[in-house]
C-alpha cells in the first residue's frame, strides 16, 4: 500500500521485415519513447538496454520494444555529488540532479509534493530539508544508484513516488481523501506554488469495460518494525593510505630505486619509490636552497619539505619471495649549516568536508618515527640515544605536531576548547599577536605585563609597564635561563614574555598534539603514537587511543573541517641535548598513520554486560505479544537524529542562517508531531491491523491516474491504484485497487 516507489513501463509491437539494430543500445537514455494524448505528453520511458527478441523465420517479424519509465531507468545511473564534492544540499536539489541525470531533453517538468506534512510550519518540504549528499555513498565511498536515493526521500517524507506526464508526485496514500493540496515545483525556473489536484472519485460500477472483477482480503499484521538503517560517519577524513588516491610521482606506475646499505655489520637491500597524493591531499613539496624539486629521487630527498615514499628491505644474502611496502609522509629538514628550516603547513586536506553533528568527540592520532635520514626503510639505524634527565643533560622537550582544527569560518579548536573565530579575528586587528623567538639562554631576562582594556595580557618594556597607572600589572622572571622567550617592538627594543604567550603567539588558531616523551625511551627510530587523552569513563562508542578533542553537546557542530599538521618540532633540531657526546640531529619525521575520527558518547547501556546502543534505531509497534504476525522490516536510510549514532544520515532544517537536526514533522490531519519514523509506524499499523480488501476490474479509461480515487458500490469502499496496465487501443484500464482508510 505504502511502497515508496512505484514504476512503470511500455511495451510496443513492432511488424518489421528487418533487423532494428538502430533502436539498441547499451546506453540508457539514448533511444527513448513518448506517448502523447491528445497533443498532450501520457508517458515517456527509455529503452531497457540490448533487448532484441523476434523469432527472424517470416517474411514479417513481431519485434517487441520495452521501455522502462525515468523512475525505473534511473536504477541504471549511480548519484553523484552535485558539487563534485560533498555538501549539505536540500531534497529539492537532490531531486533535480537526479532528473538531469538522465532526462536531457527535459521531459520532466515538474515535482509535486502532496502537502501532508509540515517543517517549519510550511508544506514546502523540498526546500527545508537537508542532508549530507555523502550518505548516498557506501563505507567505500561507492555509489547508491539514483533510485534507491528517490526511495530514500520517499520513505522519509512517507509518500509514494511515481511517474506520471511530465511530472513526477510524492503522494500520500493514507490521506489522500483528506488532503488535496500539493506544492508543484517547476524545474525550469526552481519556483513553487501551492496547488489542488483534483481527486474527484470516480465511481468504478459506472465504468466497467467488461466484467472481470475479483476481491480479496489483504493479509493483517499486528507487529511493524522500522529500522532507521544509519551511514556512519566515524571516518571524517579519508583513508590514509587509499591506493585509489596515493599515485607513483613518475608516469610510470611501477618506478622504484633500488641500493644497498651496510647496517649494524649486515648488507641490506633498500627500495624506495616516491608517490603523490592525485585529490585527496596538499603537501608541501620539497625544496633545495629554496628551489622546488619537481621529482624526488634517492639523489635530492635530503631536502627540505614533505613527500610520500613507499619503502621495502631485505638482506641481501637472503633475498625473499614477496616484498612488503609500507608507506609513509616523511617530513624532512636538512637545512644548510644545521639550521631549522623546514616549517609551516606540511599537510592539509584538500577537499575539506562537511561536518554536521550535536556532540561527540574527534580522536585524532598519528603514527611516527624519529629518524637521521631520509629513507623510512625500518631496518635504518640513526643513534641508540634515550631521552637522558642526568648531570649531563640540557633538556629535552615532548613532541609536539602543531595543527588546525577547524569548522567553517565559525570556530576552531585551542587545545583547551572551541573559540569563536571572531574572537581570533579581533585579536588580529588588536595587533595582539607577536612574533616571538625562543627558547634562548638570557640571564637576567626579567618580563613585564599589564593587563589591557581588551582583556588581553600585553607585555611591554621595564620603561612602558613603570609609565602606566590604573591597570592591573605584574613582572617576573625564568626559572631557568636557558629557557627565555622575547618578541622585538616597533620600537626594535627587546620585550621578553612568557612561556604560554610565546605558545599563544605561535599557535594562534591552532594547537598542539602531544607525545609526551619520557626518560629513558628511544629518541630515534622507534614508532610512536599520540600520548593518549581518551578514557573508558567518555563512555565513547567507537573508542580507541588517540587525542580526545570533544565537540560541543549543546549545540550544531556544522561547517567544513579544516584539518592541517604542520612541521613538528623535533624537526631539524638535536632532540636530547647533552654535554657529555656531541647530539644528533633530527632530519626527517616518517610517518605511517594520521587519524582523524568522529564518534558519539552514552554510548555504553550496561558496563557490566558491555551492552551498547545500537548505532542502527529501531522503532516499532505490537498490538498483541501473544500473537504477533510480523510485518517485513521497513528499512529508513534518511533517518531522524540519534544521539547514540555519528551519521551522514541525519536530516536537517535551516532557521534562518543556522541549520538544525530534524526532531519531528507535522501530520497535515491529525496535527501529530512526530518523528518520520513514528509516523511510518502509524500509519502502517493503522491501515494492517483492520481487514483491506481488494479488488480488481477491467474499467473505462477516465483520466485514471495513480492520484485517482475510486469508489466501488456493492463493498461501499474507496479505493486507491495499486497496479494498472493501460490499453491504449481500447481506452481501458486493468487495474488492481487497495482500499483506503
Amino acid at each position: 500500500m505504502f511502497k515508496p516507489i512505484k514504476c512503470s513501463d511500455c511495451q510496443i509491437n513492432v511488424l518489421t521485415t528487418k533487423v532494428l539494430a538502430n533502436l539498441y543500445t547499451a546506453l540508457g537514455n539514448q533511444i527513448y519513447c513518448t506517448i502523447s494524448k491528445n497533443g498532450s505528453l501520457l508517458w515517456c520511458g527509455y529503452s531497457v538496454p540490448c533487448l532484441y527478441s523476434t523469432d527472424y523465420n517470416e517474411e514479417y517479424n513481431l519485434l517487441s520494444l520495452q521501455f522502462n519509465d525515468i523512475l525505473s531507468s534511473l536504477s541504471n545511473y549511480n548519484y553523484t555529488y552535485l558539487n563534485e564534492k560533498q555538501s549539505i544540499v536540500s531534497f529539492y536539489q537532490v531531486i533535480k540532479h537526479i532528473i538531469s541525470q538522465i532526462d536531457s531533453n527535459r521531459l520532466i517538468k515538474n515535482v509535486y509534493v502532496h502537502n501532508a506534512k509540515k517543517i517549519n510550519d510550511t508544506t514546502d518540504l523540498l526546500n527545508n530539508l537537508f542532508i549530507l549528499d555523502r550518505n548516498f555513498f557506501d563505507e567505500a565511498n561507492e555509489a547508491e544508484n539514483c533510485k534507491d536515493v528517490l526511495e530514500y526521500i520517499a520513505r522519509y517524507l512517507g509518500m509514494t513516488c511515481y511517474y506520471y506526464g511530465d511530472s513526477i508526485y510524492f503522494v500520500d496514500y493514507d490521506i489522500i481523501k483528506n488532503i488535496n493540496s500539493y506544492t508543484k515545483y517547476t524545474l525550469s525556473d526552481d519556483s513553487n506554488t501551492v496547488v489542488t489536484l483534483d481527486n474527484t472519485i470516480i465511481n468504478v460500477n459506472q465504468n466497467i469495460y467488461e466484467s472481470n472483477a475479483s476481491i480479496a482480503i489483504g493479509e493483517l499484521y499486528n507487529k511493524v518494525v522500522v529500522v532507521a538503517n544509519s551511514n556512519s560517519n566515524n571516518t571524517i577524513i579519508p583513508e590514509w593510505n587509499d591506493e585509489d588516491d596515493i599515485i607513483n610521482q613518475n608516469v610510470d606506475a611501477n618506478k622504484y630505486y633500488e641500493s644497498t646499505r651496510d647496517i649494524s655489520g649486515k648488507n641490506y637491500t633498500l627500495l624506495n619509490a616516491f608517490f603523490k597524493s592525485k585529490n585527496n591531499w596538499w603537501w608541501a613539496k620539497p625544496s633545495i636552497l629554496a628551489v622546488p624539486i619537481e621529482e624526488v629521487t634517492p639523489q635530492n630527498a635530503d631536502s627540505n619539505g614533505s613527500y610520500w615514499q613507499k619503502a621495502a628491505y631485505y638482506e641481501t644474502a637472503n633475498e625473499p619471495s614477496s616484498l612488503n611496502w609500507k608507506t609513509y609522509f616523511t617530513i624532512s629538514d636538512y637545512g644548510l649549516m644545521g639550521w631549522k628550516t623546514t616549517d609551516g603547513v606540511q599537510l592539509s586536506l584538500k577537499n575539506k568536508l562537511p561536518i554536521a553533528v550535536k556532540g561527540g568527540t574527534f580522536i585524532i592520532d598519528i603514527n611516527y618515527r624519529l629518524s637521521g635520514d631520509w629513507n623510512a626503510a625500518e631496518c635504518i639505524v640513526t643513534s641508540d640515544e634515550q631521552y637522558y634527565d642526568g648531570k649531563y643533560s640540557t633538556g629535552f622537550t615532548d613532541t609536539m605536531f602543531k595543527c588546525k582544527l577547524a569548522i567553517g569560518d565559525k570556530m576552531y579548536y585551542d587545545g583547551d576548547g572551541w573559540v569563536n573565530y571572531q574572537e581570533y579575528h579581533n585579536k588580529v586587528a588588536r595587533n595582539y599577536y607577536k612574533i616571538c623567538n625562543g627558547p634562548n639562554t638570557w640571564a637576567g631576562a626579567t618580563w613585564y605585563k599589564y593587563l589591557d582594556e581588551y582583556g588581553y595580557w600585553r607585555f611591554v618594556t621595564k620603561g612602558e609597564y613603570d609609565s602606566i597607572s590604573g591597570r592591573e600589572k605584574y613582572s617576573g622572571g625564568y626559572a631557568d635561563r636557558n629557557y627565555v622567550y622575547s618578541y622585538m617592538n616597533s620600537s626594535n627594543e627587546r620585550v621578553f614574555v612568557e612561556k604560554w604567550f610565546y605558545d599563544e603567539c605561535k599557535l594562534q588558531d591552532c594547537f598542539y598534539l602531544v607525545h609526551k616523551n619520557k626518560v629513558g625511551d628511544k629518541v630515534f627510530d622507534t614508532d610512536y603514537s599520540l600520548t593518549n587523552t581518551v578514557s573508558w569513563r567518555m563512555n565513547l562508542a567507537e573508542s580507541e587511543d588517540g587525542v580526545a578533542v570533544s565537540l560541543p553537546s549543546d549545540k550544531m557542530t556544522l561547517g567544513e573541517l579544516t584539518f592541517e599538521l604542520y612541521a613538528p618540532n623535533q624537526l631539524g633540531t638535536t632532540p636530547m641535548r647533552r654535554t657529555d657526546k656531541s647530539p644528533v640531529r633530527c632530519n626527517s619525521f616518517h610517518i605511517n598513520d594520521v587519524k582523524l575520527k568522529y564518534t558519539t558518547s552514552d554510548y555504553v547501556k550496561d558496563i557490566f554486560n558491555d551492552e551498547t546502543y545500537d548505532e542502527d534505531l529501531k522503532f516499532e509497534n505490537v498490538i498483541d505479544e501473544n500473537i504477533v504476525n510480523d510485518f517485513d522490516d521497513i528499512e529508513f536510510r534518511i533517518n531522524t537524529y540519534n544521539e547514540h549514532a555519528g551519521s551522514y544520515s541525519y536530516v536537517l532544517t535551516k532557521v534562518g542562517d543556522e541549520y538544525y537536526f530534524v526532531d519531528t514533522l507535522t501530520d497535515g490531519v491529525s496535527k501529530d508531531k512526530l518523528k518520520a519514523e513514528e509516523h511510518c509506524i502509524n500509519k502502517y499499523v493503522n491501515y494492517y491491523s483492520k481487514p483491506r480488501f481488494r479488488y480488481s476490474n477491467s474499467i473505462k479509461n477516465r483520466d485514471i491516474s495513480l492520484n485517482s480515487i475510486l469508489k466501488e458500490n456493492t463493498l461501499n469502499k474507496n479505493f486507491v491504484i495499486n497496479s494498472i496496465t493501460y490499453d491504449l487501443i481500447n481506452n481501458k484500464c486493468d487495474v488492481e485497487l487497495n482500499e483506503i482508510r
